[in-house]
C-alpha cells in the first residue's frame, strides 16, 4: 500500500512555538533550539496562527519602507543595490529586528497538503512553490509538515527495497581529481 503525507511527515509536536506576543529575538532563540526544520510556530489562542523560518528572519533586515514594491511612488527593483546609507548597518539591523513582534514578521500557515494527499503532491507543491516544509492538515487541525528529507527517506526505502541493489561505483571528487589527469585550453 502507498504511504500518504501523513505517514511521512513530522508531527507538529517537534516544532518550536512562541507566544504571539513573543519577539524575534524570542523566535531566533527557539530556531535555535529546534530539532528539524528551522521552523517555529507562532501561536495565539491556543492556535498557529502563523510560522517563522530562515527567510522571515532574514526577512525582517529590510527596512520596513522597502517591504512593498513601491514607496513614495518609486519602484522597487529586486535587483536594487544596498544604499550607501545601509552599508555597514547589520549590527543596528539586527538589534531593531531583535524587538520587533513575531506577528510582523511570520506568514501564515497555508492550507495546500492533508494527511491523506500523496507523497507526490507533497513534492509537487514543495517544486512549484517552493516551500519547505509544507504544513500537513487533518481537517482543521495542524498535525504535522512535511519536506524534501522526509520525500527522499521514503524514495530511499522504496529503491533499496525493489533489490537489485546498485549498479555503478559512486566516485567522490576529491577520488576524480587524484586519478584523472585534468587538461586545460586557452585560446
Amino acid at each position: 500500500m502507498e504511504k500518504r503525507v501523513g505517514d511521512v511527515m513530522v508531527p507538529i509536536m517537534e516544532f518550536a512555538a512562541v507566544a504571539g506576543e513573543a519577539t524575534a529575538k524570542d523566535a531566533v532563540a527557539a530556531l535555535k533550539t529546534g530539532r528539524g526544520y528551522p521552523v517555529v510556530l507562532v501561536l495565539e489562542n491556543g492556535k498557529v496562527a502563523g510560522m517563522i523560518g530562515l527567510k522571515e528572519i532574514l526577512r525582517g533586515l529590510d527596512p520596513v519602507m522597502f517591504k512593498k514594491d513601491t514607496y513614495g511612488g518609486w519602484t522597487i527593483s529586486p535587483d536594487w543595490k544596498e544604499p550607501v546609507l545601509f552599508t555597514g548597518h547589520f549590527q543596528e539591523r539586527c538589534a531593531a529586528l531583535a524587538e520587533r513582534p513575531v506577528k510582523e514578521i511570520m506568514v501564515p500557515v497555508p492550507r495546500r497538503l492533508k494527511a491523506q494527499d500523496s507523497i507526490v503532491k507533497a513534492a509537487h507543491i514543495i517544486l512549484s512553490i517552493g516551500q519547505e516544509p509544507v504544513p500537513v492538515w487533518e481537517e482543521d487541525r495542524l498535525v504535522g509538515m512535511v519536506g524534501m528529507k522526509e520525500i527522499f527517506a521514503e524514495m530511499v526505502r522504496e529503491l533499496d527495497s525493489g533489490g537489485g541493489g546498485s549498479r555503478g561505483k559512486v566516485i567522490f571528487a576529491d577520488q576524480y581529481r587524484r586519478k584523472a589527469r585534468v587538461t586545460t585550453t586557452t585560446g
